[in-house]
């Protein structure tokens, strides 16, 4: 039998293991049910990846994140190892396909979603594969304490009694006490070890900073902290508006959400992994599978909806272990601002079941069916059929995606049909008469012989390359001849993907998770409450506040905000700074950004001092907006 080194280093590539890895390696290996804490980047999946690669049979990896049961399943092929995994809105006969595959294939991982486990078929073909360790990826996700509560997760106490005595590793970047005993409980964990690495990260400085302009501040922070960006927004069209505003100012980015096609996707991607842009510019969709240990600087646009997602994104960056920073950036109203949002974007009980209703009419899903067959919408355009908050309503998916209700998947996806609607002597007097058509609707009839009987799915972005032509000229062409009557041709891009994981039910599919829906609003407006608490509360280390609420004691970090200014305040004093201030303005009126950059001082006390001189009668604000000395 191979030693985990042996594998690690056949696999990976790697001499050695991290710290702790070893150990929980050997927990799994002497068949213990083993809970692993370990932060964002830590390491986690090759602690159950290399036992499973040294015992015989198949590890069954439970994980609600389909982006990152994709992006472990590629990594593992990649190794040469047989991974699968059970997409959704599989066929029930192709899913009868793959789990035969993975009983008589010598698969080694096969990675499925909580709510797979609803389905007799996928129970019992999992009571004949040989399996050696069950993995559970986000465990947190069993408690409704969590940050991320499923209540599908509850069904994998049943998982241990179709498959005893499989010892189960269960493992997660975020959990309190409170969360680790609901994992050890619900799971019915047996002679386990609990084994957690240290959330403290001493070069990572953690800062909270208020300022009347955002966009300014991060033009500062990036142009002063080189290296590979991460910026998170909290919104789509944010993402474009941010990357604009850095492009203007020669600041190389790219974009990354949920809308764009994947081959954007991809290559904005590639080309901040590779260090070809310095920024990326995205929402909390961009996260799973990010393997970029030179990260310098994360920060954060708004304020995140719970101290675990803030956490596991800040925590992207300075895992190489040099010095990085994560920053929160936030105007004077931004605390108001998330409360605001959490009663006007939070959908009640009564919005979800009009959501559904109406999502189900839009689809075309009679009452009974619809079970399994993915269906895809633009999301703004359902909206604005019904007159709905886009953000209430992507709050329901998800809320309905949770409760196993249905599955949510944020995708590009472009459907183009087109057909050749005239006989061949019409085309071709059309040709004769209109020649710079001939290349396309020649190229379409060869690349797709049936398109003169019927409408066939095309793939523009093919047909561009081969023409040379941008795609965007191509469509133009296609509407001109589709306005003329020579085609037939329908293009429409989506990004959403909808999987009913169960038949469309209306109110009784929504009153069977009421319940649980309470207990996710409750729970969600508590972490609001407590994030509001760590970005208010300036008096902390912000590193002992964090690990604080994880149950770790500390001290202070040195090197977070409010450690520095509490160092800098031991060394200039407020009436230090007021004498520069007059200084600078003896000769001139300036503004608070000329000042701010003159100085160098946080832009939080510059305010405040400069609102102090103007309480004092030193100095006045004029209706350019700069600051005038009136008395020295």
């Amino acid at each position: 039998m191979k030693t985990p080194e042996a594998i690690l280093k056949t696999y990976w590539g790697y001499d050695g293991f991290r710290s702790r890895q070893r150990e929980i390696i050997q927990s799994v290996l002497d068949k213990k049910d083993t809970l692993v804490l370990m932060p964002t980047g830590g390491g986690k999946s090759i602690c159950y990846q290399v036992p499973a690669l040294i015992n015989n049979g198949i590890c069954l990896v439970i994980s609600p994140l389909v982006a990152l049961m994709e992006d472990q399943v590629a990594q593992l092929k990649e190794k040469g190892i047989k991974a699968m995994m059970l997409p959704s809105g599989t066929s029930f006969s192709e899913l009868d396909r793959l789990l035969t595959n993975c009983i008589h294939g010598n698969y080694k991982f096969l990675y499925v979603s909580p709510e797979r486990l609803q389905q007799e078929l996928v129970k019992e073909r999992i009571q004949k594969m040989n399996v050696s360790l069950l993995a559970v990826d986000e465990a947190h996700c069993i408690s409704q304490w969590g940050h991320d509560f499923r209540p599908s997760y509850l069904l994998l106490n049943k998982l241990r009694e179709l498959l005893p005595n499989i010892p189960l590793v269960a493992l997660t970047a975020t959990a309190t006490k409170q969360v680790q005993g609901d994992i050890v409980t619900q799971l019915n964990f047996s002679d386990h070890q609990l084994v957690k690495t240290s959330y403290k990260r001493t070069n990572l400085s953690y800062g909270i900073y208020k300022t009347q302009d955002k966009k300014y501040l991060l033009l500062q922070i990036v142009n002063k902290q080189k290296g590979a960006t991460i910026i998170y927004v909290p919104r789509r069209n944010s993402t474009k508006k941010i990357a604009d505003y850095l492009t203007d100012h020669n600041i190389k980015c790219v974009t990354y959400h949920g809308g764009l096609h994947s081959k954007i996707k991809q290559s904005n991607f590639k080309a901040w992994m590779q260090n070809e842009v310095q920024v990326m510019v995205a929402t909390n969709a961009f996260g799973m599978g990010i393997d970029k240990s030179d990260v310098r600087t994360v920060v954060h646009m708004h304020i995140p909806q719970s101290i675990e997602s803030y956490f596991q994104e800040a925590g992207r960056a300075g895992r190489d272990g040099k010095p990085a920073y994560a920053l929160l950036l936030q105007t004077g109203n931004a605390v108001q601002k998330l409360k605001n949002q959490y009663h006007s974007q939070t959908p009640d009980i009564d919005f979800i079941k009009y959501t559904y209703r109406k999502l189900s009419s839009y689809l075309q899903i009679s009452y009974g069916e619809g079970e399994d067959h993915p269906y895809y919408i633009e999301f703004s355009k359902f909206c604005e059929r019904y007159q709905l908050s886009k953000s209430k309503v992507y709050a329901t998916f998800k809320i309905l995606d949770k409760n196993g209700i249905l599955s949510f998947t944020e995708v590009f996806k472009e459907t183009t049909l087109l057909q050749i609607q005239v006989s061949i002597h019409v085309l071709n007097n059309f040709i004769d008469q209109h020649p710079g058509y001939e290349p396309i609707l020649s190229q379409l009839g060869r690349s797709y012989p049936g398109i003169y009987v019927d409408r066939i799915q095309i793939d523009l972005e093919k047909i561009s390359q081969t023409l040379k032509i941008s795609q965007h000229a191509l469509i133009e062409k296609l509407q001109k001849l589709a306005a003329q009557e020579i085609i037939y041709f329908h293009n429409e891009a989506y990004d959403s993907q909808l999987v009913y994981l169960q038949p469309r039910e209306d109110e009784i599919a929504i009153n069977g998770i009421s319940k649980y829906i309470k207990v996710h609003l409750e729970n969600k407006f508590r972490k609001i409450k407590e994030v509001i608490n760590y970005v208010e509360n300036n008096e902390v280390c912000k590193s002992i506040q964090l690990l604080k609420y994880f149950d770790e004691d500390s001290t202070h970090c040195g090197i977070c905000s409010v450690c520095i200014k509490k160092k800098d305040k031991s060394v200039i004093s407020d009436a230090t700074i007021k004498q520069e201030i007059k200084k600078i303005l003896a000769h001139e009126a300036k503004d608070s950004r000329t000042i701010l950059a003159d100085l160098k001082y946080a832009e939080v006390d510059l305010i405040r001092i400069l609102q102090s001189l103007m309480e004092e009668g030193i100095i006045s604000i004029q209706s350019d907006n700069t600051y005038k000395l009136i008395q020295a």
